[in-house]
């Protein structure tokens, strides 16, 4: 079966606002094995619809659309659908009651107003919006199937689980079997890390790997098909160990678990307790790590030390050492994720200072020093380490890739010495 995804909203072609229902379709169509073989957007416009209907229609056994079912004049997705089917658009009894219910005054004009969305295409099968009032429906052509579903993504993703997925099980005749692992990594390049992979997956029309990089992080996606659970099992076990042991430190996870979940799940296996000095991040770090349940556990307090003269007054980085250094160095950094564990009085200090552009530092000895460069410290008992990086990108790019460098550095440091943390005073 091959699938088309169609998003409409002019509010997404002009980059107003991202479109997170293709992504989340997609996503989940590949995961049960079909193929998806397009997505449009489409603005609010009757003629650009039909066009990017009727082109669908030719290349799709199944088209699915989101967006335009709405109770405003602009949402034409109905009446657009209507005519390309050459039917009527007929009130449905059952929308009216749901509308009714949700709505609840029937003399209230909100509730005239979303008697829009209780029409249909004649002959159309209706799909259960539970939590909204525009209902979803699916019409057959000569040519294809087109199902409609709301934008609102909370209302869209529960109808695609609920309705859509056995639909297609059905309609296709079978679900396919899909197997899948995901192993995250940090500090490699996709492209060296990608030849490396090669090496080990020989892809075929059973096997196939893809990379993904998401600030810094780059995630293999290894897919196995139509195979013995017990066979793709053992099959991907395989991979999987392979990968590792010729990535190494690299590998952080093997599943979907972020940086700042294994940090948080190692510091409160282990009664460890963290402070934090940031500069370049602007506190990104701390929001990451406080984003994690139960992190008060082990999160004792972080510092934006984005002037000088707070890396001097709080976190008791010398005059002496930024004349000399600058504050971007590794001595800078030591510093600070020093001063941060003192006045804290935590297990350890992690700190990161850096250059995220789009210019340089201006003044001083920093201002010879290339956008990009950070420099991440740890801070346990007297024992002061650093690591140095140099990121590219826009100025948020670079503060996020700093930010994941910066909990992957503590990764490493925990992950090494752990046996060393284990008994700080």
């Amino acid at each position: 079966m091959k699938i088309e995804l169609i998003s409409v909203g002019s509010e997404l072609v002009c980059g107003e606002t991202r479109d997170l229902n293709a992504p989340f379709a997609a996503k989940k169509l590949t995961e049960m094995g079909f193929d998806v073989v397009n997505q449009t957007i489409a603005g609010d416009n009757s003629e650009e619809l039909k066009f990017s209907l009727q082109a669908a229609s030719e290349r799709a056994n199944l088209i699915i659309m989101t967006g335009g079912l709405g109770p405003t004049k602009d949402d034409i997705t109905r009446e657009v659908i209507a005519d390309f089917c050459n039917v009527a658009l007929v009130p449905d009894e059952k929308s009216i009651n749901h509308i009714e219910d949700l709505i609840g005054n029937t003399h209230n004009q909100n509730y005239v107003n979303h008697l829009k969305q209780a029409k249909i295409p004649e002959g159309s099968i209706i799909i259960q919006n539970a939590t909204g009032t525009a209902q979803g429906f699916l019409v057959t052509t000569a040519q294809t199937n087109i199902i409609c579903l709301p934008g609102v993504h909370t209302e869209m993703v529960q109808m695609f689980e609920n309705w859509i997925v056995p639909y297609i099980q059905r309609k296709s005749g079978q679900s396919r079997k899909r197997y899948t692992r995901v192993i995250n990594t940090f500090g490699m390049s996709e492209s060296i890390l990608d030849e490396k992979v090669e090496r080990i997956i020989k892809s075929d029309k059973y096997l196939s790997y893809s990379t993904l990089v998401n600030d810094g992080i780059v995630s293999i996606h290894i897919i196995l098909r139509d195979m013995d659970e017990i066979e793709a099992v053992s099959i991907l076990d395989n991979i999987e160990e392979e990968i590792c042991n010729e990535l190494g430190e690299f590998v952080f996870s093997k599943s979907e678990e972020t940086l700042e979940n294994i940090i948080s799940n190692i510091l409160k296996k282990n009664a460890i307790t963290l402070a934090v000095a940031e500069s370049c991040t602007g506190g990104l770090v701390s929001n990451l790590l406080t984003n994690i349940q139960g992190s008060s556990a082990f999160f004792l307090g972080g510092i934006v030390s984005y002037s000088n003269k707070i890396k001097k007054n709080l976190l008791n980085v010398s005059e002496k050492l930024i004349t000399e250094y600058g504050v971007i160095s590794a001595e800078a950094a030591k510093a600070m994720a020093a001063g941060a564990r003192e006045r804290m009085q935590a297990d350890i200090g992690l700190a990161v200072t850096g250059i995220a552009g789009p210019t340089g530092i201006e003044e001083g000895i920093d201002q010879t020093k290339p956008v990009g460069l950070v420099y991440v410290a740890t801070a346990i008992n007297d024992d002061l380490e650093c690591k140095e990086y140099c990121f590219f990108g826009s100025r948020v790019d670079i503060k996020k890739r700093a930010a994941n460098a910066t909990l992957n550095t503590l990764r490493l440091l925990l992950s090494g010495k752990i046996e060393k943390t284990e008994n700080i005073s």
